[in-house]
This record gives structure tokens, sequence and C-alpha cells, in this order.
């Protein structure tokens, strides 16, 4: 990007909305995976709703741009975690996840850690309070309580770098 300019917010919110709706999709088809289990299939389908929600308040966000304050925004340095999201949404959409409960939370978790929570966060300063969805501890904790069931090590592994994650963004 040449610099920051309304029709890079545009397209940022845009590109960003759609991440927002892959995840949505991916927490949906893995809910249909898990329909056997009432519970997890429940935090599949809550997160998918999430993410649903975080896509609308995008769509919602791009109507409160203030064109003659756009200079404010910054949108440098981005590329890179937008790669990053566009990989862990892939990864995550892979077909031989299955319906193997471990794999789909390594994923999930993977995503939960990249950088869309922290850009969708930035983006909520657009937004006027009211309108702003809950908070990652909120939307987060039911796949962390799911996580903390498993034996799997590499489960425990991602639950412990996404917890990490939230405590460094949050510490400064």
């Amino acid at each position: 990007m040449h610099g920051p300019t309304g029709m890079d917010l545009q397209r940022l919110l845009t590109r960003c909305r759609a991440f927002e709706n892959r995840a949505a999709a991916i927490y949906r088809t893995y809910a249909s995976r898990t329909r056997h289990d009432p519970g997890t299939c429940a935090m599949w389908t809550a997160l998918a709703r999430e993410e649903e929600s975080h896509a609308k308040a995008i769509g919602r966000a791009a109507g409160w741009l203030d064109a003659s304050q756009g200079w404010h925004t910054s949108l440098e340095g981005w590329q890179d975690d937008l790669d990053e999201i566009e990989a862990r949404l892939a990864q995550a959409e892979a077909p031989d996840i299955g319906a193997d409960l471990d794999r789909m939370l390594i994923a999930a978790l993977a995503l939960e850690r990249s950088e869309l929570d922290t850009l969708f966060h930035r983006l909520l300063s657009l937004m006027p309070p009211g309108e702003r969805p809950r908070s990652w501890h909120a939307h987060t904790i039911p796949l962390l309580d799911v996580a903390a069931t498993r034996a799997s090590p590499a489960v425990a592994f991602e639950a412990a770098l996404l917890r990490a994650h939230h405590q460094l963004r949050h510490a400064s």
C-alpha cells in the first residue's frame, strides 16, 4: 500500500469482513462434524455466530468512516499479518482435518491467535461503544474450556499460545 487512504481502508475492511465470514463458515463446518456431541457442536455454533457478528460489525464500521479523517488510520505493515490470517484460514479449511476434534481445536486456537483478532479490535475503534461485540475473553473461553478437556499435548500447546498472545497484547 502506498499510503493510508480511505480507499485502502475500505479494501482492508472488505478483506477483514471476508476473513470473519470464512472463520464463521469454518466453525459451522466444525459444528456439523461434531453434531453427535451436543456441547461441542454448540460451542462451534456459538463461535460461528460470534464471527458472523464480527463480520456484520466490520460492515457497519465502513459506514462510520469519516473520509476527512482517513489519513489518521495507518495501514502500513499489515500485509504480513493479512498473509498469516489467510494461511491460518486455509489450514483450518483443510479437508484432512475431518472430524478429528483435536485437529479442529488446534486449527481454531491457531486462528484465534492470528492477527485477525488484533486487526478486528483495531477496527473496533471506528465503532460507537454500544455497537462493539463482546470481548475476546468471552469469545474464546468456551474454546479454551473444550481444549482443557483434551489429552493432546498439541491442543494444550495451542491453548497456552493463545492465552500468552492475549496476555502480551493486553500487557502494554
